[in-house]
Formats: C-alpha cells, structure tokens, sequence
C-alpha cells in the first residue's frame, strides 16, 4: 500500500558429500560464502555450507527442535563426523549461555534455549538442515483446524484483544502460513480507525509479515510445507493480462479489495471463534499466528533470509524503494525531491541513493524527521511551514529550474500538486505513490504537461510479488539493501497495542512484532 495518510505506507546448495550427517547451524550471513565470526555479532558459529543437503530447510526457531533431528544432530557430533566444519566450543551466545558441541545437553540448550535470548532477536536463526533421505513431518496439522492466537479488533479504533481462534485448512489454491514476525503499517491504522471508508468488523488485521508454509491447499504446485515466504496485500496470478504485461503489476484477479473480507474461492472466511466467522484483511490477516492466503499473494523466498528484517519488504519498503528504482528511474548524478519523510519516503529515498543521485531533497512539515533522513541519503531538506511561497517555487529555486524526479509519498492533495510543478520543464517526471482522499481533485496547468513534465502513479512500486520481490531480499542478502535502519522497535505479538500507539505519536518507522510471545 506504501502510503502517508493512506499509509505511513529452500534453496538447494550444492553438496560436496551426501553421506555426511545434518548439522544444525547459526546463521547471521546474508549470503551463503560468509563465514561468520564473533567481529560480525554472533560469536557462536563459523560454518561452510558445502556440507547442507539438498532438502529444505526447516528452522527451528519456527518449529522448535525436532526430536527426530536433534538425535540425528546428536549421532552426528558424537561420532566425531564434522569437526572442522563447526567451532562452537565453549563460545559464549549472547545473552550468557554458554554451548560446547561435544554435549548433547549444551547443544540441546543452544538449539532451543538461545530462541530465547538475543541470539535469536539478531536474527541468526538456529537451522535445522535434514538430509534428503530423512523424514521429519513438518506439521501433523494437515487438513485440520489449528487453534491459535490472534489479535482481533472487534471494534473501529478499540484496542486489539488476544484470541484464540480456528484458521481452517487452506482450500483450492491457498495456503495456510504460520507467521513469524509481522510489522504494523500505517494502512493498517487506517482500516482500523474506519475512517473514510467502509467498516468491517470483527477482523484480524496484518499485511507486513514473514512466516513459513505450513500446508497448501488443492491445486498448489510452486509452494510446499517448510517454504519461506512473504505474504503481499496484491498478488500475482500469472494469468491475466497484467501479469502478462511487463509494464503492469496490477493483477485482475489479485489486486488489493479493501472491503473483501472473506477468499476468493469461496467467499468464507477462514478465520472463527465458537463458529462466529471473523473477516480476513486485504486477503493476509498477519496478526494471526497462523493464517490462510491465496498462493498468488506470497512471494517464496531465501530460505537464509532473516524473517524478523525482510518481512518489511511485503509492503511500504518495497512501494518507496519501488517508486524510485522502478518508475521515476533517476540517472546517476541526478536530483530527486521526496515529499513526506516516513517509512515509505524513505525508502523512496533509499532507492534514489542507490540509484546514484547526487541531491536527495527530503520535504516534510516535521522537522524531527530530517537528522534520521540523512541515513537514507537525503542531503538537503524542506520545511514548507517555513516558507511564504509554494514549496515547488522554493525547489525551482535551489535546483535552477527544478528537480529532475520528485516522488510522493503522504497522501494530500497539496503534495502531489507540489511534486508535479516541481520537476523540471523538458524531462522532470513526479510519480505519486500516497492514496489521497476519495473526494480529492488534483488541479494544474495543462501547459505543466505540454511543456513535457511527465506524471506518474504506481501501485507497490510497480513490483509484481512472486517474480520481483524474491530478487529485492536478495539485494539485501547481497547487502546492496540496508533494512536494519528501518526497524526502530520491536515487541512480542502480546503487546500489539503499543504497536498502534507508536504509531499514532508518530514514533520510529517500523515496529517488528514477534509473533508466539
């Protein structure tokens, strides 16, 4: 969704040797060559994936540690069988405990007990790696109704109350997740108030989030139990002509429906308590422990990805980043002008700092956002408040005649005008990524567009989910993509509500939530 006001917006390694026994392994490294050390934070691990099988890879931080695979973990480090690839002895995890591989009992702690303590929370999620010929169920919840937690408003603007609820089986071309890490986005805030727009309640909200697939229904073929994934508020069928289309990301049968609180296949829900049904949110509901989605909504990604960063990128991350990289496309040296300084702009920033702008001009009525912005790349800044004249006029006026990408993202009508008559005559081009009012009309001179300014829309930053966002988690496993600085708080799923309160105060960016705790 990616707007202010409308929003604030496995796989297969290569094996040297099959015989060789899983391991169970720590892994910080955003790509596969990196060996990991105590200067890189984890202080537990050096590894060499040349011995990780071809199977999937299942993380015990989602799961807890199978007892099957902790025996075979077990057999393994007793016989003496991969020396030489681990060096966990006696290294101290953060947090104070301390494991030495040659004990059963210490690795039991490190495998489990570290979940626990900030090992997990930096993301170096314990693995559990089985070889292809071992069998190790996933889930003996199959075509059954799972019971479990969820954060439901049974009210416009009331807090969340924990519930337990019934997710039903994923029917024909769904999926039935459990979600690990969700984030709140500004769109869910909006829902939430209902204001400007259709209520519906009981619902479970949550549209930013990572989690792990646990069964698929009839007819999905790409996704299995164990994939890693991001659920996407618009989705991809792959069949209709905008997904055909290299231009076009807008899905006929996908595309985000707002006032649809039920799956498509057959207008139910999938969500109950005591046989009450409760509606679903742009066809995710992510505050929910387990939750049922169509397969063109989810994107399938590295399975070594950190869920508890790239879930961010399911929503407002990849809309700013998006809007730039992929619709204003500024040229290396060029100047670009973002309007609103959230998440979403800046990450609208972030691409035009990637792209190689040389002047980054953030625009914002709130002041306190500028010191933060320099971490985007922005390099100048622009209160209109402290202005007498339109803000275009004072952008003309320190680019010579205007910027030469503009991007906006808060979702007024004045903004959009701004971004527009602030681009330079000849070649400028403004995208506008913020939802304004219903009722908004945009007002310029046609002599704007004669004089060749171009204006542009774009919906998730013209990313199609399951082609495109699988290669954008990649940018960050590559570090080409910075998500950390994005994350400002964290909290587990039992304290969502102080989630919305930061949000309301206008406080930080992106607020991780854990899910199961």
């Amino acid at each position: 969704m990616g707007t202010i006001g409308f929003t604030s917006f496995g796989f297969p390694l290569k094996t040297r040797n099959q015989n060789l026994p899983p391991v169970a392994s720590a892994y910080a490294s955003p790509s596969p060559e990196r060996i990991d050390s105590e200067e890189n934070g984890c202080g537990v691990l050096k590894r060499r994936t040349s011995i990780v099988s071809r199977a999937s890879l299942v993380s015990s931080s989602i799961l807890g540690f199978p007892k099957e695979g902790l025996a075979i973990v077990k057999q393994g480090l007793l016989a003496g069988r991969i020396p030489g690839y681990l060096n966990l002895m006696n290294k101290t995890v953060e947090g104070g405990l301390t494991a030495n591989l040659r004990s059963p009992a210490a690795m039991e702690l490190a495998g489990v007990r570290s979940l626990r303590t900030p090992f997990r929370k930096s993301c170096f999620h314990t693995l559990f790696q089985r070889s292809s010929n071992t069998k190790i169920k996933m889930s003996s919840t199959t075509n059954e109704v799972i019971r479990c937690k969820a954060a439901v408003a049974w009210e416009a603007g009331k807090p969340l109350v924990i519930e337990e609820v019934e997710v039903a089986p994923p029917q024909k071309m769904e999926v039935r997740i459990k979600i690990l890490f969700t984030s709140l986005c500004h769109t869910d805030v909006y829902f939430w108030e209902a204001k400007g727009q259709n209520p519906l309640f009981p619902r479970i909200f949550g549209h930013e989030a990572g989690g792990v697939v646990e069964s698929v229904g009839e007819g999905v073929t790409d996704l299995q139990p164990g994939d890693h994934v991001l659920p996407v508020f618009t989705g991809e069928c792959k069949e209709c002509a905008h997904c055909k289309s290299e231009e076009s990301n807008m899905c006929d049968l996908l595309r985000i429906n707002t006032d649809r609180g039920v799956m498509i296949h057959d207008q139910k829900s999938r969500f109950s308590i005591n046989g009450k049904p409760i509606f679903h949110f742009v066809g995710t509901s992510t505050f929910s422990e387990y939750t049922v989605v169509h397969v063109g909504c989810l994107a399938k990604i590295n399975p070594l990805a950190p869920l508890d960063k790239v879930c961010i990128l399911s929503c407002g991350i990849s809309t700013g980043l998006g809007a730039t990289l992929n619709v204003a496309k500024p040229k290396k040296g060029s100047s670009v002008a973002i309007f609103g300084l959230g998440a979403v702009g800046l990450a609208a920033a972030e691409g035009a700092r990637i792209a190689g702008a040389s002047r980054i001009i953030g625009v914002d009525l709130n002041a306190n956002r500028f010191e933060l912005a320099k971490k985007f790349g922005v390099t100048e800044f622009v209160n209109p408040k402290d202005y007498k004249k339109p803000v275009q006029e004072v952008i003309a006026e320190m680019t010579n005649g205007g910027v030469d990408r503009s991007v906006e993202c808060t979702g007024h009508i004045d903004a959009m005008i701004s971004a527009f008559e602030c681009v330079h005559d000849g070649w400028g081009v403004a995208v506008l990524v913020g939802v304004p009012h219903k009722d908004a009309v945009f007002k310029t001179s046609p002599l704007n567009m004669l004089n060749e300014r171009t204006l542009k829309g774009t919906f998730f930053g013209n990313y199609k989910p399951r082609s495109d966002i699988p290669s954008v988690v990649e940018k960050y496993m590559n570090k080409e993509l910075e998500l950390e600085k994005f994350i400002t708080h964290e909290l587990p799923f039992s304290e969502i509500n102080k989630a919305f309160d930061l949000m309301l105060k206008g406080e930080g960016l992106r607020c991780i939530i854990r899910m199961g705790e």
